[in-house]
């Protein structure tokens, strides 16, 4: 029960593998955001600490700006991740966690300036029987192969550098060689050649939890053919999943165009759903849609429908969207004789549209509510979900 959860004390931070970047570069990036907000970061410090056994880097800022609340900090500035996200050559992950008074925890996963996932719940947006693994940051520890305390305390024990953010002059060629744990004074080369021999063999958001039995470190050879292989292999799931999606894709032609409702796709599936969001066809249709309809709906509209399962999953003007956000800002409709929420939102990667609640299942369509909706599709989705 959620009762019986220890929630981790309140902290904050970015989590990203150790590759070749500038630290120097890191610093003025998040100094440049904070002071575009008019922020005072006169004593503010960021902190690039790497642990001790992997190569994850865990960066945190310092100073009166977190105003000693660095979970609502990150929360609240989850664009600093993403511009962030711009510096480094793989992704990053932004994580808040705050046990008091009100336990949420929540992450966003970017690259190259581009969010790719988030999840942010509260108690109330998960389910009565929830354990403590079913919390975001929980979840996403797992993928990093990383302990609770490990993150809590900040990866004691690991390589630390320290950059002031209002003077962000340093050597990123020392400062990146100390997060290492090579001394200063060594040939660059060696220590670019030890920086990816020893990068971390999976950080991604999509990583599957470790065997236990294994060691976290493993050759750099070993390493390459495993990323190789499991690089391959999803390649080969995305492809299977999108065939699946095109043998059986469901749809409602309207006076708008037409709203496909994938089965099995899931917000985050992108790369298969985006084919499916055009605001004016002129030519070929989106795979799986009848070569019938093509001449009817040229020049019309391409939308879809798929059902949402965490609230984070969309976001509003301030960040991922949350249970009071919503409550505060959605719009009571009726679609046919059932009585629902809508909020016009943005899905990452996929742009502005609806989404549509009923008690707690809810549904995205990427239309924005001023436009006729697809009711018995919502329908049916939001049905499917009870």
């Amino acid at each position: 029960m959620l009762d019986d959860i220890a929630m981790p004390s309140n902290h904050g931070g970015l989590v990203f593998p150790l590759d070749m970047f500038r630290p120097t570069m890191l610093a003025a990036a998040l100094a440049e955001g904070l002071i575009a907000q008019a922020r005072n970061i006169l004593d503010a410090k960021l902190e690039l600490i790497r642990h001790p056994e992997i190569q994850l880097v865990l960066a945190r800022i310092v100073g009166s700006v977190i105003e000693d609340d660095p979970a609502k900090f990150w929360r609240q500035n989850i664009e600093l991740g993403i511009i962030a996200s711009q510096v480094l050559p793989r992704q990053l992950f932004v994580y808040w966690v705050d046990g008091e008074p009100t336990p949420r925890q929540g992450f966003i996963v970017a690259q190259r300036g581009q969010v790719l996932a988030s999840q942010d719940a509260t108690a109330d947006d998960l389910p009565p029987e929830a354990t403590e693994a079913d919390w975001p940051v929980a979840q996403l520890l797992m993928q990093l192969q990383l302990e609770n305390h490990e993150l809590a305390n900040g990866f004691a024990g690991g390589p630390r550098v320290e950059l002031a953010l209002i003077d962000t002059e340093g050597d990123d060629r020392e400062l990146l060689m100390t997060l290492i744990g090579q001394q200063p004074g060594q040939p660059e080369a060696d220590a670019e050649a030890h920086a990816h021999a020893e990068a971390p063999a999976q950080a991604e958001a999509q990583a599957q939890a470790a065997d236990p039995r294994q060691p976290k470190r493993m050759s750099a050879e070993d390493d390459r053919k495993r990323r190789a292989a499991e690089h391959q292999a999803e390649l080969d799931a995305r492809q299977a999943k999108a065939q699946s999606i095109h043998a059986d894709l469901p749809y409602l032609v309207d006076a708008l165009g037409v709203v496909v409702a994938p089965k099995q796709a899931e917000l985050a599936d992108t790369d298969i759903l985006s084919p499916y969001v055009v605001s004016k066809l002129d030519g070929d249709m989106p795979r799986g849609l009848p070569r019938e309809l093509q001449d009817q709906l040229q020049g019309k509209r391409v939308d879809l429908a798929v059902p949402v399962e965490f609230l984070s999953e969309v976001f509003v003007s301030d960040g991922p969207l949350s249970k009071p956000a919503f409550e505060a800002q959605a719009q009571p409709r009726e679609l046919g004789s059932h009585s629902v929420k809508i909020l016009e939102v943005l899905a990452p990667r996929l742009g502005r549209g609806s989404f549509i609640r009923r008690e707690r299942a809810g549904v995205f369509v990427s239309r924005t509510p001023d436009m006729p909706l697809p009711e018995a599709l919502i329908i049916a989705l939001l049905d499917a979900q009870a």
